[in-house]
C-alpha cells in the first residue's frame, strides 16, 4: 500500500474513533505536528532505534498527558513503531483534511494593510461565514505593501479587494475610454 493511501486510511480510522471529540483530537494533532517540526529531540525520540517501543510510548504519554487529547497520544504511541516522522505528519495532514470536509470548514487566509482589532476580526469572520454558508478557518496576516483593503484566499480562490487593484482597474478603464 502506498504511503499516502495508508496515511488516509489511518486518518479515517482515527477520525471515526474520535467521534464527537474530533475537534479536540485535531488541535492536539496540530500541536504534535508543530512539535515534530520544531523540536529535533522529539523527532529523534520518534525515530530512535535504541529506545524500545514501550519506552517511547511511556515517555510520550508522560510528556503529552496534560496538553494533548488521549486519542492523539495513543495514535502517536502506536505510530512510534514505524520510526518514521513522515507517515505521522501525513496522517495528521490527512486527518485535518477529512475533519474539515466532515465539518464543512474552509481555509481562509486574509491579507490586510493594518492590524485588525478583535471586533473587526469577528465581524470579518461572521460576514465570510454568512457569504460562504460554511465555517471558516481563518488566519489573518498583515501585508505592509498593501495600501488598503483586503486580499482573501479561500481554499484555492483568490479575491482581491485592495486599493491597488481598484486603482489598476480604474486606470485600465480610463485608458480604454
Amino acid at each position: 500500500m502506498k504511503l499516502n493511501q495508508r496515511a488516509k486510511k489511518l486518518a479515517t480510522i482515527l477520525l471515526e474513533m474520535s467521534g464527537d471529540e474530533a475537534g479536540a483530537v485535531r488541535s492536539s494533532l496540530q500541536q504534535i505536528d508543530i512539535l515534530i517540526r520544531k523540536d529535533a529531540q522529539f523527532r529523534s525520540l520518534l525515530q530512535s532505534k535504541r529506545i524500545s517501543h514501550d519506552n517511547k510510548t511511556t515517555i510520550i504519554r508522560d510528556v503529552l498527558a496534560n496538553v494533548c487529547h488521549p486519542n492523539a497520544i495513543e495514535f502517536l504511541g502506536l505510530m512510534t513503531e514505524e520510526k518514521s516522522v513522515k507517515i505521522i505528519r501525513q496522517v495528521i495532514k490527512a486527518f485535518n483534511a477529512l475533519y474539515k470536509e466532515k465539518e464543512g470548514i474552509v481555509t481562509v487566509q486574509a491579507y490586510v494593510a493594518n492590524k485588525l482589532d478583535s471586533e473587526e476580526v469577528e465581524a470579518l469572520q461572521h460576514n465570510l461565514q454568512m457569504a460562504m454558508k460554511k465555517k471558516g478557518d481563518m488566519t489573518i496576516e498583515v501585508d505592509e505593501q498593501l495600501l488598503g483593503g483586503i486580499k482573501l484566499r479561500i481554499e484555492n480562490t483568490f479575491l482581491d479587494a485592495t486599493l491597488q487593484s481598484k486603482l489598476n482597474r480604474l486606470q485600465s478603464e480610463l485608458l480604454q475610454s
